[in-house]
């Protein structure tokens, strides 16, 4: 799901020589690209050279690159990541012995990832915002030639939206929207989406999220962003006491969404729980929030809201031991979260 771009001169591309290298790998959302080498790259495209020939990859569909001649823990480190686990990811990083890595761009994915880990444990509760944010800045502003700029760019955004500085978080967001592919300008009208919500502002982020949905676009990566741009406006439904509309947009929703999407689907029973609660469905939104809590629990910031509203709910249907069980988790793992307050 993390396919990363500015469009600003000022981008200077990465130049990589590839004299004396055996074969790096682009995994992109179509295919696997191997038997040559990574020779250039910027926020918007990777060169990739084989057999004399040289492709321009697009940034929004590589999923990874990996690099003949990384550390062994830099790969582990993209598997932890995908599945949630940031903490071994950074266990793993740890290992690197930089001093050793020659290569500029292995550099800067070890820093990528590093930076990415302490956001991800940070918007999920068990990290610092502000160490966080300092570290994925630190990326944008030295790594402007990387082809995950445009992510990092993102990712500030949600830091800067979680410690409160909505004003400074789209000013990312709109560098996000500047990238010439449909799904990232849906993906930045997302994100800024969340963050109206975020300041209990949901008529002005259902104006975003309809945008999104009333974009053209009809690749697999923009289905995906209309997908979480609807569930958006469900939330904003909801809040709106229009439950009943909100309740049938994100069932058809998790009808169709793919069932290796966790990020999603873990957002849309979210969504699916708190308007089921507005209306005073209580065991139905219970048995919603229980999917993120068993089924979705790597992602950290879905499943701390969804202990929360779980201890709340249990506690309406008289489970006090339940309630006080999903609490003490809450307040263990997710200790920083604003669901933890």
């Amino acid at each position: 799901m993390n396919r990363r771009c500015v469009i600003l001169t000022a981008c200077a591309c990465l130049t990589i020589c590839a004299v004396g290298r055996a074969f790096d790998t682009i995994k992109t959302s179509k295919s696997t690209i191997s038997g040559g080498q990574v020779v250039k790259m910027s926020p918007l495209e990777v060169s990739y050279e084989k057999s004399g020939v040289t492709k321009e990859v697009p940034v929004n569909e590589i999923v990874s690159v990996i690099y003949d001649d990384e550390p062994s823990s830099l790969q582990i480190t993209r598997i932890a990541v995908a599945n949630g686990r940031f903490e071994d990811a950074l266990a793993a990083l740890d290992k690197i012995k930089l001093d050793e890595v020659e290569r500029p761009e292995i550099k800067q994915d070890i820093a990528f990832y590093k930076a990415l880990c302490a956001a991800r444990l940070a918007l999920g509760g068990s990290g610092d915002i502000m160490a966080a944010g300092k570290l994925m800045v630190g990326f944008v502003n030295n790594a402007q030639g990387s082809y995950h700029w445009l992510q990092a760019n993102e990712v500030v955004g949600d830091l800067l939206v979680a410690a409160g500085k909505f004003s400074a978080a789209q000013t990312y967001y709109t560098t996000v929207g500047k990238a010439p592919w449909p799904d990232y300008k849906m993906r930045a009208g997302v994100a800024v989406g969340r963050a109206r919500l975020a300041q209990d502002k949901p008529t002005e982020a259902l104006k975003y999220f309809e945008g999104v949905i009333g974009m053209e676009g009809k690749n697999e990566l923009a289905d995906f962003q209309k997908m979480a741009a609807t569930l958006g406006k469900a939330r904003c439904l909801a809040a709106s006491n229009k439950h009943d509309e909100a309740i049938k947009m994100v069932q058809s929703i998790i009808a169709k969404a793919d069932p290796e999407e966790v990020e999603l689907l873990a957002r849309a029973y979210n969504t699916l729980g708190g308007a089921l609660k507005a209306a005073g469905r209580t065991k139905e939104a219970l048995l919603a929030f229980l999917h993120v809590d068993v089924l979705y629990f790597s992602i950290p910031d879905a499943h701390a809201e969804a202990l929360a509203n779980l201890a709340e709910l249990w506690n309406a249907v008289h489970k006090t031991e339940r309630a006080t069980r999903a609490r003490r988790v809450l307040e263990q793992r997710y200790k920083n979260s604003p669901w933890a307050k």
